[in-house]
C-alpha cells in the first residue's frame, strides 16, 4: 500500500519559484476583474484535480480488494 511521507506536501524548488512569480503577480495586480477570472480558473482547476485524485484512489481499492478478495480464493464477477 502506497502511502504519502510529510515530504510529499513539500514544493520542489521550481514550484517554490512559479508560486512566488504567481504570488508576486497576484499582489501587484489591480484589476478586479482579472483577479476574478483567474480564481474561478483556478478553483475549477482545483475541483476537477480533487475529482480526478477520487477517482484514481476509487480505482487503486477496487484493484486492491479485487487482489485481496482473490487472494481469498472468492471470484469476484463485475457487472457491466
Amino acid at each position: 500500500m502506497m502511502m504519502l511521507k510529510p515530504g510529499d506536501f513539500d514544493l520542489p524548488l521550481e514550484k517554490e519559484l512559479r508560486l512566488r512569480v504567481i504570488k508576486k503577480e497576484i499582489e501587484e495586480c489591480s484589476s478586479v476583474d482579472a483577479l476574478r477570472e483567474n480564481l474561478i480558473s483556478c478553483a475549477e482547476s482545483l475541483m476537477k484535480y480533487q475529482h480526478v485524485c477520487a477517482k484514481l484512489a476509487e480505482e487503486n481499492l477496487k484493484g486492491f480488494m479485487n487482489g485481496f478478495m482473490e487472494t481469498l480464493g472468492i471470484d469476484i464477477t463485475e457487472e457491466a
